[in-house]
């Protein structure tokens, strides 16, 4: 099993400091469920994805290791 990068993991613990399910995110950015789901778990690469999702979390939407 592949590990998380940077951004996935920074987006999921925003998700559970703010209490925000899967289903909040994808509501919050417009997209399916399914599809927020697998950028969050990084099996897919989208850049506007990350964009929406790193906007509406209010996060960096760099891979890059925050510090």
């Amino acid at each position: 099993m592949a590990k998380l990068n940077e951004w996935c993991k920074l987006a999921r613990c925003e998700m559970i400091r703010k209490d925000l399910s899967i289903n909040d995110v994808a509501e919050g950015v417009g997209m399916s469920r399914p599809y927020v789901s697998s950028i969050l778990n990084g099996r897919v690469t989208s850049e506007p994805g990350v964009k929406r999702i790193s906007s509406f979390l209010e996060i960096p939407d760099s891979a890059e290791p925050i510090r």
